[in-house]
C-alpha cells in the first residue's frame, strides 16, 4: 500500500456498511424492505410498495437542488405515489424503526479494526465524519452504527436524510460535507468499500482510500483510488500521517 506520509489530512470521512460494519448490503436490503413492506400492507401490496419505494429513492438520489433536503424530496415523491401525506405515515415509519428495525441487527457484525481506525484518527485530532449514504433516517443509521460497536459521539458529523441535500454518488454530497465541517476537500480523506459511491469523492477534490475487505464493484471500470488496502491498512496509514495543522 503506497503512503504519502507528508500529507497531513485534517478530516477522515468513513463509509459505514462494508467498511466500519460487516454488513452484506445485497442481502440486508431485501430483508429490510420486506420488514418495512409489512408495515404498509394496509396501503398497498408488497410489489407496489417496492416499486414506489425504489422510485422515490431514485428521485432523492438524483436530486441536485441544494434547497431541498433528502427527506423532503423522498417523502414528497413517495407520498404522492401512494396517495397519502407524510403526517399520516410518519407514525408508521417511527414505529418501524423503533420496534422492527432492531430485529435486523443480526445482519451486522463488528469489525475490530474499525475501532483501531477511529482511535488512530482521534489520536491525530482529526475531524471524523460518518459518511454513509444519507438515504436513511438518523434512527436507522445510528442503529447500524451501534451494530459496529462504535459510538456516535466520536463523529463530528453523521450524514442522514434529515441533514443532507445530496446523496452518493453525487460529488455534491462530498462538497457539502466539506462545507459543513469547514475543511477544504484537499485536506479530507474518504475511505469506503464502494468503487462508485465512495471513490466518486475524488471528483469533489478529496483523496480516497478503497477498503478492500468487502469491495462493492459497481462497474467493470474501477476508478483509481489514492490508496487501497484492508481496513487494518487504513488504520496504519492514519497512524503514520503527520499531525494535522490549521494551514
Amino acid at each position: 500500500m503506497p503512503k504519502k506520509d507528508t500529507l497531513n489530512y485534517k478530516a477522515l470521512l468513513l463509509d459505514l456498511d462494508g467498511t466500519l460494519l460487516d454488513l452484506d448490503v445485497e442481502q440486508f436490503i431485501p430483508a429490510y424492505i420486506n420488514a418495512l413492506s409489512k408495515k404498509f400492507s394496509g396501503y398497498l401490496n408488497h410489489d407496489d410498495f417496492v416499486k414506489h419505494l425504489f422510485e422515490a429513492t431514485r428521485v432523492m438520489v438524483e436530486n441536485n437542488d441544494p434547497g431541498k433536503k433528502n427527506e423532503t424530496v423522498f417523502y414528497k415523491e413517495f407520498c404522492s405515489r401512494i396517495g397519502t401525506s407524510r403526517e399520516e405515515i410518519q407514525p408508521i415509519i417511527d414505529d418501524f424503526y423503533q420496534n422492527s428495525f432492531p430485529g435486523l441487527s443480526g445482519w451486522g457484525k463488528i469489525l475490530p479494526d474499525a475501532k483501531t481506525v477511529i482511535d488512530n484518527a482521534l489520536e491525530k485530532n482529526m475531524i471524523l465524519v460518518l459518511a454513509t449514504n444519507p438515504i436513511f433516517p438518523a434512527s436507522a443509521i445510528l442503529q447500524r452504527l451501534s451494530w459496529s460497536g462504535l459510538s456516535p459521539d466520536v463523529f463530528n458529523l453523521i450524514t442522514t436524510m434529515e441533514n443532507m441535500h445530496y446523496c452518493k454518488p453525487n460529488p455534491g454530497y462530498y462538497l457539502e460535507i466539506s462545507q459543513l465541517i469547514g475543511c477544504s476537500p484537499k485536506r479530507c480523506l474518504m475511505a469506503g468499500n464502494d468503487t462508485l459511491e465512495d471513490l466518486v469523492a475524488s471528483k469533489a477534490g478529496l483523496d480516497t482510500f478503497l477498503v478492500e475487505d468487502f469491495i462493492l464493484h459497481r462497474s467493470d471500470k474501477e476508478p483509481v483510488s489514492t490508496y487501497r488496502g484492508s481496513l487494518r491498512d487504513l488504520g496504519s496509514l492514519i497512524k503514520d500521517l503527520a499531525y494535522p495543522d490549521d494551514s
